[in-house]
C-alpha cells in the first residue's frame, strides 16, 4: 500500500505557522492548518504542500524507503562533511605585548614590550615544522596576539620558512594577521604584500567611542591611526576587514557605527558580543544584558539590509551571512567555531608564543585566567614536546565526545539544531568557571536564529537576492 510516512523533524510554531527543519539542514514554513493535517496524515495536506514537504525530505512515499534513505544519507553527510575536511585554521600568538589597552580584552595581553611575552626563535622553528607534520591540505595560518605585529620579525620568519618548506610539501597556505593596525611601516607592507597576508582588525564606532573602547598605550587616538593606516594598506593593493566588539558604550549606537563603515568603504562588519573572558570578565563596567544586545543586533542587521537595497550601499553583516550560508546551502558554511559536532581541535588549533597548543581562542583566553590545572584543562599539549600529536589525538577524542548538540539536554530537540553549533569549551568554562550569573549555554543563539529565519520567511525577491549575495560572499 503507498501511503505517506513522516521523516523525523524538528519544529517550532511561529506567528502564523510553523517552521520545519531536519538533520540534512532543510527548512520549510507552513501554515498551522496543514502542519496539522501532517501530524494527523501527511496524505491529508494540500498537494502544494506534499510536494514540497517531499522535495524538503521531510515526508515520503513507503515504496521509495530505500532511495529516500539513500538520497537522505547522502544528503547529510555532505552537511557534515567538514570532519572529512583536510581544512585547518591554524593560529599562532607571536607575542602577548601589546600597544593598546582593550577595555575587553580577553587574552592575558602585556602592555610592556619584553622578550619574556614572546615566541623564541627555537618555538618559531618548531612551529613551522608543526604545520607540516599536521595532515590537512589546507591551511590557514593566523597571526593572533597581544598584538602580533610589535614582533613582526617572527611573522616574517615564519611565513618566508613555511613558504621555503612548502615547495616540498605542497600544501594551500594563506595567511591572515589580527592587528590593531597601529604599527603599520613601510617594511611590514611590503611583506604583507609580498606574501599576501590579509588584515583583520577592529573598529568600534567613532573617534570617541573606539578611543575609550580600544586606547592606545603609545598613540594619542587609535581611531586616526587606525584609518590612516587602513588608507595606507588600500594604496599598497591590501584590503582590511573589520569588526566591531559590542561594549555597553556603543550598544546603541549600532548605525552610526554602520554609516561609518560605509562611510570607510568597508565590504563587511562582524557585530560581535562580548566573550566573557580575560579581563573582560572582570571589568563589569562594560556589560549589558544580552536581550539588549540582541535587539540592538536586530536593529543593526534591518538597517544595514535597507542601506543595501535603497541606497545601493554593498556591505554585509558576517554573523549573518554565516547563518545565511547553513539555512541556504547544501554544503557546510566552513566556519570553524559553528559546527556540529564541533570542530575544535580538528579544524582548529592556536599555538601559544611558548610553543603550548589549545583547541581553539576561546580556550586559550581560558588558560589565562589563572595558573591551576582547572584552567590549563584545554592545553592539548606543547609543539616543543616529542609526545605533542599523542595528547593532542586524546584531547581531540574528548572534544568530540561531549562535543554533539543532541548529547545536550537543551538543545537535541531545538529547531534550528541542524544549524547550530556545539561548544564544549564555553559549556565547561559555564560549568567549572564563570557559572551562569552571565548567560545560558544557549545565550544570544536561539534568538539569533529566529530571526534570520524570520527575515528569509518574510522576504521579497529583491531581499531573496541580497541574502543570497551574502551568503555567497
Amino acid at each position: 500500500m503507498n501511503e505517506m510516512k513522516l521523516n523525523k523533524f524538528y519544529a517550532q510554531e511561529f506567528a502564523d505557522s510553523y517552521l520545519l527543519t531536519n538533520s540534512s539542514g532543510e527548512h520549510v514554513f507552513i501554515t498551522k492548518e496543514e502542519y496539522k493535517k501532517l501530524l494527523e496524515n501527511p496524505g491529508l495536506c494540500a498537494e502544494k504542500t506534499i510536494n514540497l514537504l517531499k522535495s524538503r525530505f521531510f515526508i515520503f512515499n513507503n515504496l521509495d524507503e530505500n532511495s529516500f534513505s539513500f538520497i537522505y544519507d547522502i544528503k547529510y553527510r555532505t552537511k557534515h562533511s567538514y570532519l572529512e575536511n583536510d581544512t585547518l585554521l591554524l593560529m599562532v600568538v607571536p607575542t602577548i605585548s601589546c600597544n593598546c589597552s582593550c577595555v575587553y580584552c580577553q587574552v592575558n595581553s602585556r602592555k610592556t614590550i619584553n622578550s619574556v611575552n614572546d615566541m623564541t626563535l627555537r618555538t618559531a622553528i618548531a612551529f613551522c615544522d608543526f604545520t607540516f607534520a599536521l595532515p590537512h591540505k589546507n591551511i590557514k595560518i593566523e597571526f593572533q596576539g597581544g598584538e602580533p605585529s610589535l614582533r613582526f620579525d617572527i611573522i616574517e620568519f615564519i611565513v618566508r620558512r613555511v613558504e621555503h618548506l612548502n615547495r616540498i610539501y605542497q600544501k594551500n597556505i594563506e595567511y591572515v594577521i589580527c592587528t590593531n593596525l597601529l604599527n603599520l611601516k613601510s617594511h611590514e607592507l611590503k611583506i604583507l604584500k609580498k606574501f599576501n597576508i590579509a588584515i583583520s582588525t577592529s573598529l568600534d564606532g567613532c573617534r570617541e567611542i573606539h578611543n575609550r573602547n580600544r586606547p592606545s598605550v603609545y598613540s594619542k587616538s587609535s581611531f586616526d591611526s587606525l584609518l590612516e593606516n587602513v588608507e595606507l594598506a588600500r594604496k599598497n593593493g591590501i584590503y582590511p576587514s573589520a569588526l566591531v566588539t559590542v561594549t555597553a558604550l556603543n550598544l546603541h549606537r549600532m548605525r552610526e557605527i554602520i554609516d561609518i563603515y560605509i562611510e570607510n568603504f568597508f565590504e563587511s562588519i562582524f557585530i560581535r558580543p562580548l566573550n566573557n573572558y580575560g579581563c573582560a570578565f572582570k571589568n563589569q563596567n562594560v556589560y549589558y544584558q544580552l536581550e539588549d544586545y540582541i535587539e540592538a543586533y536586530k536593529d543593526a542587521v534591518l538597517y544595514l539590509i535597507d542601506r543595501n537595497l535603497e541606497d545601493e550601499k554593498n556591505i554585509r553583516e558576517e554573523m549573518f551571512s554565516i547563518i545565511l550560508r547553513k539555512i541556504f546551502s547544501p554544503f557546510n558554511d566552513g566556519f570553524v567555531d559553528m559546527q556540529n559536532p564541533c570542530a575544535h581541535g580538528q579544524m582548529c588549533l592556536l599555538v601559544k608564543q611558548n610553543g603550548d597548543v589549545y583547541p581553539s581562542d576561546e580556550s586559550r583566553m581560558i588558560s589565562e585566567m589563572g595558573t591551576d590545572d582547572l584552567h590549563l584543562y584545554w592545553k592539548m599539549g606543547n609543539i616543543n614536546d616529542e609526545d605533542c600529536f599523542v595528547t593532542m589525538k586524546s584531547k581531540r577524542a574528548e572534544i568530540l565526545k561531549n562535543g554533539r548538540l543532541e548529547n545536550y539536554k537543551e538543545c537535541k530537540d531545538c529547531v534550528y539544531s541542524p544549524f547550530c553549533y556545539a561548544d564544549p569549551i564555553k559549556k565547561w568554562y559555564i560549568e567549572n568557571i564563570a557559572g551562569d550569573e552571565y548567560e545560558s549555554y544557549c545565550g544570544i543563539r536561539k534568538d539569533l536564529f529566529q530571526f534570520v529565519f524570520e527575515q528569509v520567511k518574510n522576504a521579497d525577491e529583491k531581499k531573496i537576492a541580497l541574502f543570497r549575495r551574502w551568503a555567497n560572499a
